[in-house]
């Protein structure tokens, strides 16, 4: 079993649990532009690849996993999943698992206006947003929204231009300074995350969630598992209605009693590994999927108190295990 992880970065904790998974008789092989990412360290085969931007990339990527027989590949950023998802069917063809969900879902995903509209859509509690000024005014004067209110790119990641903004002048400025812009509501609350699994038939087969503790440059950086059957029951409702195949990043507040939907990413979470400690071990899951096997759901099997401390560590590695990243560009 070959499974390759592009745009591995500092993921080196996925690395460790796909080894895991997949044992002896298995390699994990990691992607990156860059030959400094740490994680590529502790793969057992690496290469360089472009940018996904790069109108080569699909081609490239495709044919070294075809050259190298790899069975699966695990997009890891947001950039990729589009790009993948349009091109999901070639590598389904050449018998490689390709774990991204259809061009809908993760577009869906991807603009959180569209991701506020399926909210609207499926009867799921949503943040109110609106995506002109002029809206926004309207909404603050007549009472729909109040002060402070959140600027926000559409297509964002990693918390890049979000702005908390507590006038019109504020407000304004950060519209004009945003790419893409929405204004949002700003919900006070505590904030949660579901890990979510679904197989190739698009069936749920685990939810687990966690009290995010603190958050760096966007991603869950201490957390605590929760046994919550509201969020449970929300996490369902959400990818009852989605087609999801891999794994679902879900970000909700709970703001004056009820839980609201912020984004979803259809990918691995920064989050995952407070999953992973409480038994989820998603990559074994994606193997037996690899291997057409029927998988029992375990939607209400999170065990509540497991904590997630994150934690930098340092890699020294040699000028030779730099040069031998292979280069695939």
């Amino acid at each position: 079993m070959k499974i390759l992880l592009s745009s591995i970065g500092r993921r080196g904790y996925l690395v460790k649990y796909f080894k895991d998974a997949v044992g002896d008789a298995g390699e994990i092989w990691g992607a990156d532009l860059n030959k400094f990412a740490p994680a590529l360290q502790y793969c057992d085969h690496t290469v360089l690849l472009p940018k996904v931007t790069d109108p080569n990339y699909i081609d490239l990527l495709l044919d070294f996993c075809k050259t190298n027989h790899i069975n699966m590949v695990i997009p890891l950023i947001d950039p990729e999943l589009e790009v993948l998802a349009f091109n999901r069917d070639r590598f389904f063809d050449a018998g490689i698992m390709v774990v991204v969900s259809p061009l809908d879902t993760i577009q869906i995903a991807f603009d959180k206006y569209l991701t506020w509209q399926f909210g609207q859509k499926n009867e799921i509690n949503v943040p109110v947003t609106v995506i002109t000024l002029e809206d926004a005014l309207k909404y603050l004067a007549n009472g729909q929204l109040s002060w402070p209110v959140i600027v926000k790119p559409r297509k964002g990641s990693a918390s890049t231009d979000v702005t908390l903004c507590s006038n019109e002048k504020q407000m304004c400025t950060a519209f004009d300074k945003c790419s893409e812009p929405m204004i949002q509501e700003y919900l006070e609350g505590p904030e949660y995350g579901f890990d979510i699994l679904a197989d190739k038939n698009y069936r749920l087969i685990s939810v687990y969630c966690k009290l995010k503790l603190a958050m760096r440059a966007g991603e869950t950086d201490q957390a605590v598992s929760v046994d919550d059957p509201e969020l449970t029951a929300l996490a369902q409702k959400i990818t009852h209605t989605l087609q999801l195949f891999g794994p679902l990043d879900v970000d909700v507040k709970v703001s004056n009693g009820a839980p609201k939907l912020l984004e979803m990413n259809p990918r691995f979470g920064g989050g995952y590994p407070c999953a992973h400690l409480c038994g989820a071990d998603f990559p074994a899951k994606l193997i037996s999927m690899y291997h057409n096997e029927i998988l029992k759901p375990d939607i209400i099997s999170c065990p509540p108190g497991i904590y997630m401390l994150k934690q930098d560590e340092i890699i020294s590695p040699t000028r030779h295990q730099l040069d031998s990243i292979q280069n695939n560009q």
